[in-house]
């Protein structure tokens, strides 16, 4: 088995044979590797590819090493059973696949592999790029260029857009990234794990960055509901789009909230950096951002109920007015 393509995709099913054909097992190294492919994907920096395990010219035992660290590093997260480790890895493996894929030329082998993998195909309708309806909203990311209001939608199909035209990152690969992570996310129940399972288990959860993810203490009913939605996604420790983040640091900056109680809440989003997040709350205070409107909300894509008041601000009178 050809392996460089287990190594840099180690989720699919190809790097499930490669683990059985070679009898990978978990040993020390394995592990080790492991524990640092976790802390690597909760520590994402690349920009560029930059920084990125290339297995073309490894050796073999380098390879199998690479494969193996995934399956154990899964099998580390179903032992703790975290989910803000857990959703943090499927984030930054996925970001990772991303970054081999942008760099591929459209059509290139790999890339068809996956989509087939993951069912993600996009078909030609009338000279566009198109994908069903269902496949599209499975694996759309939560951003308000991907609500289906602003998209093409004709035959049960959805256009999507390559890079150019206003299209910052190839659509096609974006979505294929959103699977991936999915995926990767999914993770099954381990009973009794082996001891080097749990040994390493134990060093990766003392190896976590000091800054823990913020326990949340707002009540249910204290916020709209478009911001209750918001402060559930980081209470579950899902990722959530720009102007999610956005809308919501604006709205606790208005209502007083301190800048450490925001940046707390912000630190459990799986892809949370604390050196942007700091930068981008400080930013949003200084600049005095006002909190956008409810029609606003709405194009955002981000209100999710008919509260009949102009801006998430307004919720404590009209609960007061509703009181009397």
């Amino acid at each position: 088995m050809e392996l460089d393509f287990a190594c840099r995709y180690p989720f699919t099913e190809e790097g499930k044979q490669a683990i059985i054909e070679n009898n990978i097992q978990v040993n020390d190294e394995i592990a080790e590797r492991a524990v640092q492919r976790v802390l690597n994907a909760m520590n994402w920096r690349d920009k560029e590819g930059r920084g990125i395990y290339d297995p073309t010219y490894a050796h073999l035992s380098d390879k199998l090493t690479e494969i193996g660290s995934y399956g154990a590093a899964r099998m580390m997260l179903s032992h703790l059973r975290n989910r803000y480790l857990t959703n943090s890895f499927a984030v930054g493996e996925a970001k990772r696949a991303y970054a081999f894929l942008k760099g591929l030329e459209e059509g290139h082998p790999d890339i068809k592999r996956l989509q087939e993998e993951f069912g993600v195909v996009p078909e030609k309708r009338e000279g566009k790029d198109t994908l069903p309806l269902a496949t599209y909203v499975k694996f759309a990311p939560r951003s308000v260029d991907y609500r289906l209001v602003n998209r093409n939608v004709k035959g049960g199909r959805v256009e999507i857009r390559k890079k150019g035209a206003g299209v910052s990152k190839r659509e096609d690969l974006r979505l294929l990234q959103e699977a991936i992570k999915i995926r990767v996310g999914h993770l099954g129940t381990i009973k009794n794990a082996p001891e080097i399972i749990r040994k390493h288990s134990e060093r990766l959860m003392k190896s976590m960055p000091k800054v823990a993810p913020s326990k949340m203490s707002f009540e249910k009913g204290d916020n709209p509901p478009c911001i209750e939605k918001l402060l559930e996604a980081a209470r579950l420790h899902q990722n959530l789009g720009h102007q999610g983040r956005w809308s919501l640091a604006v709205y606790l900056i208005n209502k007083g909230v301190p800048y450490e109680k925001i940046l707390g809440i912000f630190s459990n989003f799986p892809d949370y950096d604390e050196r942007i997040a700091s930068y981008q709350i400080k930013h949003a205070i200084n600049r005095n951002y006002t909190m956008p409107a409810c029609s606003m909300m709405l194009s955002y894509g981000l209100c999710v109920a008919n509260c009949k008041v102009k801006s998430p601000l307004g919720w404590d009178e009209w609960k007061k007015r509703k009181r009397s």
